[in-house]
C-alpha cells in the first residue's frame, strides 16, 4: 500500500493500518515467490520431463548394466518373419524409434534402407557401435544442452543416423528425422514407456509415418508383475492398439504366441501367462 494514500476503510474485524500494511507486505512477499516458482517451472518443464523418462535407462546403458531385453546379433523374430510384409524398397526410409543396441539397425541397413535410429541414452548408441568390427560413430558437435543429437554410425557395409535425444521431442519437430517414414519397426518402445506417455508416443509415430507407411509393432499381454509392478514391459492388449492407432492406421495382427514356455523368466516375474503379439500397422492417407 502506498503511503501516499488516505485510505478510509471500514472492516467488520476493524483491522488497524498497521495489520493492512502487515498483510500487504506478506501478499506481495508471496507474490514474489509465487512468481518466481512459475518462472522456475516455465524454464525448466522439458527438461525435467525427459529426465524423468530417461534416468531409469541411463544405469542399464553403463557397463554391467543389465539390458535382458536385447537379443544379440541377430534379426528380432518378428522382423525375420514378417520383414517382407513391410514392402521395403532400395533407399527406404525406416525408422527405429527407443532403438536401444538393437542389431535390426544393421540389419535393415545392410539390406539398403536408409536407417533412423532415435534413443535417449548415449550409452546404447556407444554400444551398437561396439557390438560390430570397424564401426565408427561420427558426432554432431552439437552443443551438451541441446534436446535432439544428430550423429551417424559408419558401418562396413553402410551408413546408419542416429538421432540421440528424447523420441517425444520429435512430436513437435518431426522434421529433425529427417523426413517421413516408409517403414518402422517398434520391438522395445511402446511396451517400454509409461502409460502416461503412450498417446503422445503414438501420435509421434503418426506424425513421422507418411501416408502408406507401414510398422511392425510388437506388443505383449501379461498380468502384473511381482509387488504389483505393471512393467516394463507394460501390457497392452489388441482394445489398447485399437485405441492408439485406430483412428490413423489399419492395423493387422500377424501373430500371438504364449512366451511362458520358452521365456520361463516370465513366471519367475510373476506371470501365470505372457503373451507376444506383432502387428502391422499401415498409414491412412
Amino acid at each position: 500500500l502506498s503511503l501516499s494514500l488516505s485510505l478510509t476503510i471500514s472492516l467488520s474485524l476493524s483491522l488497524s493500518l498497521r495489520m493492512i500494511r502487515g498483510l500487504a507486505q506478506a501478499g506481495a512477499c508471496a507474490a514474489v515467490v509465487g512468481v518466481a516458482w512459475q518462472a522456475h517451472r516455465l524454464r525448466q518443464p522439458a527438461a525435467a520431463a525427459t529426465d524423468d523418462r530417461l534416468a531409469r535407462w541411463r544405469p542399464k546403458w553403463e557397463p554391467g548394466g543389465m539390458r535382458g531385453w536385447h537379443i544379440g546379433q541377430v534379426p528380432h523374430p518378428a522382423v525375420a518373419a514378417f520383414e517382407d510384409r513391410l514392402s521395403l524398397r532400395p533407399g527406404a526410409r525406416v525408422l527405429v524409434p527407443l532403438a536401444g543396441a538393437a542389431h535390426d539397425i544393421k540389419h535393415f541397413a545392410d539390406g539398403g534402407a536408409d536407417v533412423v535410429a532415435v534413443e535417449g541414452v548415449r550409452g546404447a548408441l556407444d554400444a551398437f557401435a561396439a557390438n560390430y568390427a570397424g564401426a565408427a560413430i561420427v558426432e554432431s558437435g552439437a552443443k551438451a544442452e541441446a534436446k535432439l543429437k544428430h550423429h551417424a554410425v559408419q558401418l562396413p557395409e553402410g551408413l546408419v543416423h542416429w538421432v540421440e535425444g528424447d523420441f517425444l521431442a520429435l512430436l513437435g519437430d518431426p522434421k529433425a528425422a529427417g523426413g517421413a517414414f516408409d517403414a518402422a519397426f517398434d520391438r522395445g518402445g511402446l511396451v517400454a514407456v509409461q502409460p502416461g506417455d503412450r498417446d503422445a508416443y503414438a501420435a509421434t509415430l503418426k506424425a513421422l509415418m507418411r501416408p502408406g507407411g507401414k510398422i511392425l509393432l510388437v506388443t505383449v499381454e501379461h498380468p502384473p508383475f511381482n509387488g504389483g509392478r505393471l512393467g516394463p514391459p507394460h501390457s497392452i492388449d489388441a482394445a489398447e492398439v485399437e485405441r492408439l492407432f485406430g483412428g490413423a492406421f489399419d492395423a493387422e495382427l500377424l501373430r500371438r504366441e504364449d512366451r511362458m514356455e520358452v521365456e520361463p523368466s516370465w513366471k519367475q516375474r510373476g506371470c501365470d501367462y505372457f503373451f507376444e503379439s506383432t502387428w502391422l500397422l499401415t498409414r491412412r492417407s
